[in-house]
């Protein structure tokens, strides 16, 4: 073989099969390009045209959809806009624009829409007490929608919805016709109460609520929750709930429901009404004529929240709510059962349930379901027991002591202001009065007799008027969880005289209560917060510590077990009630106004005790005010 012809280059003219093939290494995929070039070469003419109408069809489509969309959305605004409609007089006519609107655009989903909104909206709008018309009209939406639209595949669940408010509207409109004739309609309709019956004991008392949803019967748990039915019986006898309405619920399946109230179902009315004695205002608006409801107010007491513990919670049962400013206490809210829970036992008793047979109680039922919205138009008493007269204990807005139920609320006043009230089987009640108030001090008697005697006496004589303060301060000006943080005793101490007068200035001691006294035990008193204590000296000033208190003493401000120990414990005879916020400020030195009693016991308080000169406990001599004081 020559070199020439060994050297010569394959090319695709000398050898069509080592051409491009070899030299790519793409095999079937050349092929492919090879024979598409040459069909575009014969038939270009033809898909040319062809791509360029798939193109703009994607086009027209594209636009068409997204015109559509935007009609959509359009639309839909228009639905909301019809359905933010707050009166249902005018509500007909926005719907009735908008299904014009949507029933030329031919979507029949949101003509179903539209239709459903319609329906559940207007039933919002619905103003209680029911007219006969208004639900009439109302039910008619719910038909027209259920006619086209009831079994449409994809709409169930606003099926479901409209089937169900038919329902429940068409149960109210049959009672409503049933009981027009039996109920009042208008702010000029005069209530017939009649008078209450006389019963005796084991028989509760009834109270009775004529509501615009039908007529409700409790029988009161006079036994488990007195004074509450009490507060409950003259709220009612004074026509407290007249004229106001079930206006709050609470539902089982609320999305995000009250701890207080959940798993349970319930309606709430009463948060404000007509207080005895309290003066009413007339409406400002149109309605200005003498016969004018007058507008509700909030009562101006509450009471120590009450109910029967002993009774489980059922549909039906009534129960008072818990004053929001104070959980401790209630005022005049209450609340009906639809359905119950465990929850509801966690914060609230019972405080009654539907009274009659099983029949009267079912029937009730049926129109406690319906009570939302509806107007309570008078309440009264139907029985109550022999013997009791249903004035409660109260707490009145600006008073400091709790008192028996008036006619005429009591202007506020400071505790200090007060005049000393003798109530045996009380404990005694003294006022610290400071610069910015007044700190009501309770104090235990029954369990610490003679260090209270100490007290109270130390109080009479002025003592404490003279030139006393709060000379050790601990733990102060700084609020609750700074106090809490500290490690060391945060607490008030107050000495008495100035700290510059000497430690012997006493001229006697008493005994320490905390020490071999069962009743201290059995009470369990502890050095806690809000507790009042005495104060004693140490074994470097006192031959016999434990027993030296004498005129000083500390609250606490936090808890100090202590002060507890059983070799050398702090004697507690008394606890803040009122007041402790004021003592978190006070400041070293601050001053004492004064200290005064305004409850105590029949009998001199005059406590045993051990003069410096004398080796035996004996009566404490009696010490008269300082004639200054005695003007005061």
């Amino acid at each position: 073989m020559s070199q020439a012809k060994y050297r010569q280059g394959t090319s695709a003219s000398a050898d069509k099969n080592r051409d491009l093939i070899p030299r790519t290494g793409m095999g079937g995929g050349a092929v492919f390009v090879e024979s598409a070039s040459k069909f575009l070469q014969s038939n270009g003419k033809i898909i040319a045209p062809v791509i360029v109408l798939v193109i703009v069809g994607i086009f027209v489509w594209w636009f068409s959809h997204n015109m559509q969309g935007e009609s959509s959305d359009k639309l839909r605004k228009q639905i909301d806009a019809a359905a933010a409609e707050t009166k249902l007089a005018t509500l007909k006519d926005k719907f009735e624009t908008t299904l014009a609107d949507i029933e030329k655009d031919g979507d029949q989903k949101l003509l179903a829409y539209t239709q459903y909104r319609w329906a559940a909206r207007a039933s919002e709008l619905l103003a209680k007490p029911y007219k006969a018309e208004e639900l009439e009209s109302t039910i008619k939406l719910c038909d027209a929608y259920l006619e086209k639209h009831a079994d449409t595949e994809g709409l169930e669940a606003q099926a479901t919805h409209i089937k169900a408010l038919k329902a429940r509207l068409a149960d109210d409109l049959k009672f409503l016709k049933e009981s027009a004739a039996t109920l009042p309609w208008s702010k000029d309709s005069k209530a017939e109460k009649p008078s209450a019956r006389t019963v005796k004991a084991p028989l509760n008392p009834i109270v009775v609520f004529v509501t615009s949803a039908g007529t409700l019967r409790f029988e009161l748990f006079e036994e488990g929750a007195p004074n509450a039915v009490k507060n409950l019986v003259s709220l009612v006898d004074e026509g407290y709930f007249d004229r106001t309405d079930f206006d709050t619920l609470e539902f089982s399946n609320k999305f995000s429901p009250s701890p207080d109230y959940r798993f349970s179902t319930l309606i709430k009315a009463g948060e404000q009404g007509r207080p005895k004695g309290v003066k009413l205002e007339k409406p400002t608006g149109q309605e200005k004529d003498e016969k004018a409801d007058t507008a509700p107010k909030k009562n101006p007491y509450t009471i120590e929240y009450e109910g029967d513990t002993a009774r489980d919670f059922a549909a039906g049962t009534i129960a008072f709510t818990r004053d929001p400013e104070d959980g401790t206490r209630a005022r005049s809210e209450f609340f009906v059962v639809v359905e119950p829970s465990w929850a509801l036992r966690n914060r609230f008793a019972p405080l009654g349930q539907l009274a009659g047979d099983a029949n009267a109680v079912k029937a009730q039922l049926e129109t406690v379901a319906r009570l939302d919205g509806a107007k309570i138009y008078y309440t009264y008493v139907e029985q109550k027991r022999e013997g009791t007269t249903y004035l409660p204990k109260v707490f009145y807005d600006g008073w400091p002591l709790p008192t028996i139920k008036r006619d005429e609320p009591p202007k506020p006043l400071r505790f200090n202001e007060l005049t000393l009230e003798v109530v045996d089987k009380e404990n005694p009640l003294v006022v610290i009065e400071l610069e910015g108030g007044d700190v009501l001090i309770e104090l235990f008697e029954d369990v610490c007799p003679n260090s209270v005697h100490n007290f109270v006496s130390l109080v009479e004589e002025k003592f404490y008027n003279k030139d006393a303060s709060f000379y050790r301060v601990e733990g102060t000006g700084k609020g609750l969880i700074e106090i809490l943080r500290q490690g060391q005793a945060a607490r008030i101490v107050q000495g008495g005289r100035e700290r510059s007068m000497p430690a012997d200035y006493k001229s006697y001691t008493i005994k320490n209560e905390a020490v071999e006294n069962p009743k201290y035990d059995a009470a369990g008193l502890k050095n806690r917060r809000g507790t009042l204590a005495l104060a004693r000296e140490g074994p470097s000033t006192h031959k016999d510590p434990l027993n030296s208190a004498s005129t000083e003493f500390f609250v606490n401000l936090k808890d100090y077990p202590e002060w507890d120990k059983k070799n050398s414990p702090y004697c507690v005879f008394g606890r803040v009630l009122e007041g402790i916020e004021l003592l978190e400020d006070v400041k070293a030195n601050d001053k004492i106004k004064s200290i005064k009693v305004i409850r105590k016991r029949q009998g001199e308080y005059l406590p045993e005790v051990k003069y410096k000169d004398k080796g035996s406990y004996e009566k404490k001599k009696k010490v008269d005010p300082p004639k200054d004081e005695e003007k005061k």
